[in-house]
């Protein structure tokens, strides 16, 4: 890390490091875990809930960096939006770890889990993609963003509603149909963005410029046009012509 470096500029990388290395170090640990059970062929009860503890640790452990990471954006919505992932991914793993080691059989805790765990997944999503957004972004693109955190708000709410036993009167059919198509425009709109300013970054990009040894070469060729347009009989004003041909090869480099 370089030492001139803005706290404001550390932060974020030092948020990411860290989501990183908790979703390896939770990704190893549930493979370390399933590898040692094939192998001794004692894959128990117990072994699945190391593997889907660590999992859940990486998981929301990396849905809470990315809440720490929004709340320095200097904005109104970054501080809420921020506490309010980092409170729903502990919130969430911690009823994950109530619901694999306390109390295994409780339906209750899980359907706390899943109601927290969609508020984390929503919440996460939206401050990533809120922390994407550039100053220089188009219409269309702010308004894709707004669709792609508005779009999986939905379908978050429809989940915690369904497990809270409130869409019975729903017809699945119809709310299924709903939710799918809600997926392809989350997926869509959210996949969107990065490419469009990828795009729009090319357009702005300025023509290339010829290298160097282009540049010289160049040079080299009108200075010696100009040598043999001045051995012939000119014109008093296509002679100044010459003579500008040849300050322009000098101030290449020829």
């Amino acid at each position: 890390m370089r030492h001139g470096m803005p706290a404001a500029d550390r932060d974020p990388i030092s948020l990411r490091r860290a989501a990183g290395w908790s979703l390896v170090g939770g990704l190893c640990l549930a493979a370390a875990v399933a590898v040692l059970a094939v192998l001794t062929g004692s894959f128990d009860d117990t072994d699945w809930r190391v593997i889907a503890s660590s999992l859940g640790f990486s998981v929301f452990s990396a849905a809470a960096a990315a809440g720490a990471a929004v709340r320095l954006r200097p904005a109104p919505w970054a501080g809420p939006l921020g506490g309010a992932c980092i409170a729903a991914s502990a919130a969430a793993y911690g009823l994950l770890l109530g619901g694999l080691w306390v109390a295994t059989g409780a339906d209750v805790l899980w359907r706390a889990f899943g109601v927290a765990a969609l508020a984390a997944l929503w919440t996460a999503h939206a401050a990533l993609v809120l922390r994407a957004r550039r100053p220089d972004d188009g219409v269309l693109v702010r308004r894709l963003a707004t669709v792609s955190i508005v779009s999986l708000g939905v379908e978050a709410i429809a989940g915690e509603l369904a497990l809270l036993g409130l869409l019975d009167d729903v017809s699945s059919d119809a709310a299924a149909r709903l939710l799918a198509a809600l997926v392809v425009i989350t997926v869509l709109s959210t996949s969107l963005p990065p490419v469009l300013r990828h795009l729009a970054r090319r357009e702005r990009a300025p023509a290339a410029t010829p290298f160097p040894a282009d540049r010289n070469r160049l040079a080299r060729e009108v200075a010696d046009a100009a040598d043999r347009l001045d051995a012939m009989e000119l014109p008093p004003a296509a002679r100044a012509e010459v003579v500008r041909l040849r300050e322009l090869a000098r101030d290449a480099g020829a």
